[in-house]
């Protein structure tokens, strides 16, 4: 695609945004909760979880039938003497991820690290919002990338989109890549927990120490059980919870595996509640710890949040019951830090239909940036969706993150 036709695009994306930013999709009128008391069309997933039957969607803490979701307008790109680049088709990936990579592992082998509050500040000539610098790693003999990426704080996943070519079992030794240990704070009132689901990550604002936060990553609902876009409160703290088996996750466990338990006790190996949980007013869901680590950064749970056993040890201890938080879905975000302008691009991971391009416009106009983009690097960073940081800002001096689009295993200057 030429130079003329990006600017043309993107232009036409701008035109086409402001006059559909009121259509809305419709929503279908209140209904009355069934007599187990969830909403009509939910069911339960998990002790402390619940989501909705295949075929609708959370929204407003009601079950919405996909197919009026699906209504809502969308920008498609046509002509040109090129091969059209699909926007929000997912990127390349060679190596399939698994939760269970099928090697072992000793937990001792992955102690806490160190709790990072980062600073930031969205206000002023200058806002700071991107946070975290890439980490250098070099591979040694034998280790495998779901390891690296454990010891540095990241999910599987963050790693896959901005290498899709690495091979994660057995990785090249003695190269070194950086790790993207950066991200671009999501939208929100930077108060308590929020959790950006197409990045499968959480974001700690404490109350009482505005203006830092401290993130972690998570792994969360697989497509037919899908985390919910929602307000809560942590409600409950607790250690070594058991997990009361649900019947529609029984039933699953017994068609799959001939196992009938009702019950995991605390503490025990084979409990996916981990050793920590915050239970949330959101009925039926919770943030807690995992007995598969190798599941963080991938879809893999009934709709919870978990984390690695050593980060929800941490977040347990800092975070206090009445705690606010909120579940959103960003898969774009735009930041700032020392002048220079930042993108970072997930995955549309439960295909909502999410306009990259629209979304990317609206942000830049909505923070006034719009003067000061490269709109060449920022449509590359829409086609790669690297899942870390990337500058679109115009020629800049840059602050030790990606300066560019490439896809180069190592930042350029």
């Amino acid at each position: 695609m030429t130079e003329r036709q990006l600017v043309a695009t993107l232009v036409t994306a701008s035109v086409f945004a402001a006059c559909t930013a009121a259509v809305k999709p419709q929503v279908t009128p209140e209904a009355t909760a069934s007599s187990t008391g969830l909403p009509p069309h939910a069911v339960e997933v998990d002790y402390g979880l619940w989501s909705c039957e295949r075929g609708y969607v959370l929204r407003a803490r009601r079950c919405v039938p996909e197919e009026e979701i699906a209504h809502e307008s969308k920008f498609e790109m046509f002509g040109g003497p090129e091969p059209m680049v699909d926007l929000e088709a997912p990127s390349p990936r060679k190596n399939p991820l698994t939760a269970m990579p099928g090697f072992a592992w000793n937990e001792a082998d992955f102690p806490s690290r160190p709790v990072v509050a980062h600073p930031f500040s969205r206000v002023g000539a200058n806002p700071t919002t991107v946070i975290g610098e890439p980490t250098p790693h070099t591979f040694a003999e034998g280790k495998t990338v779901y390891e690296a990426v454990r010891h540095v704080g990241l999910g599987i996943n963050q790693v896959a989109e901005a290498y899709p070519d690495l091979d994660f079992l057995a990785p090249p030794v003695g190269e070194t890549v950086d790790l993207p240990t950066s991200w671009v704070l999501p939208d929100s009132d930077d108060r308590g927990l929020v959790i950006n689901i197409p990045e499968m990550r959480i974001y700690y604002f404490p109350i009482a120490s505005p203006g830092t936060v401290i993130t972690y990553p998570v792994g969360l609902g697989r497509d037919d059980w899908r985390t919910p876009i929602e307000r809560f409160h942590v409600i409950e703290k607790k250690v070594d919870p058991p997990w009361l088996i649900p019947d529609s996750i029984r039933a699953e466990h017994i068609r799959e595996r001939n196992d009938p338990r009702t019950m995991i006790p605390g503490g025990d190996p084979e409990n996916p509640l981990g050793h920590y949980r915050l239970r949330l007013d959101l009925p039926l869901y919770g943030i807690h710890g995992t007995n598969i680590p190798w599941g963080i950064g991938m879809q893999v749970t009934h709709g919870c949040i978990r984390l690695y056993p050593e980060d929800i040890q941490q977040l347990f201890s800092m975070v206090p019951i009445g705690t606010p938080g909120q579940f959103v879905y960003q898969p774009l975000k735009v930041g700032t830090r020392g002048g220079v302008i930042y993108v970072e691009v997930h995955p549309d991971i439960y295909a909502t239909g999410f306009n990259y391009v629209r979304e990317a416009m609206r942000l830049v106009a909505a923070k006034g940036l719009s003067n000061r983009v490269d709109w060449d690097l920022l449509t590359k960073a829409l086609e790669e969706k690297r899942a870390t940081p990337v500058r679109i800002s115009t020629a800049a001096k840059g602050d030790g993150l990606q300066a560019t689009g490439e896809t180069s295993r190592h930042p350029l200057p």
